[in-house]
């Protein structure tokens, strides 16, 4: 049976999304780019993570596998920061199309460069 466990290796504040990810068998970038999604459009996602956070247990084991493709920054295929690059690697489209929905969401909504800057911020390089 699986466990819902917080994480302890993979952490940035107290392993909520990593442990998440490491649950659902997903790369923990996505989760933390939906959980601040949920704090920046609605502000419920801070009370949700605190909960979260109280009622969770901490991960005893020190290390679990995952065997998840993680979303990393792409150092090959970049204009700005590689984004777009890492998000068209771990989807397998063209980056292109990720460029274009950034630059209509500037226009559109006015939102593509404060997204741009939160995964610019949350998901790592590639090593």
């Amino acid at each position: 049976m699986k466990y819902l466990y917080r994480s302890r290796t993979n952490k940035k504040i107290a392993g909520i999304c990593a442990g998440f990810g490491e649950y659902f068998d997903l790369d923990p970038s996505i989760i933390r780019i939906v959980w601040l999604a949920t704090v920046l459009l609605g502000g419920t996602g801070v009370l949700i993570y605190l909960i979260c956070w109280l009622v969770i247990p901490l991960n005893t084991e020190q290390h679990v596998v995952t065997s998840f493709h993680p979303l990393t920054r792409s150092k090959d295929n970049r204009i700005i920061a590689g984004v777009c690059g890492g998000l068209g690697e771990y989807f397998q489209i063209d980056p292109v199309i990720f460029r274009l929905a950034f630059i209509v969401g500037v226009l559109a909504l006015g939102m593509g460069i404060l997204l741009y800057i939160i995964l610019w911020i949350a998901v790592p390089s590639e090593k």
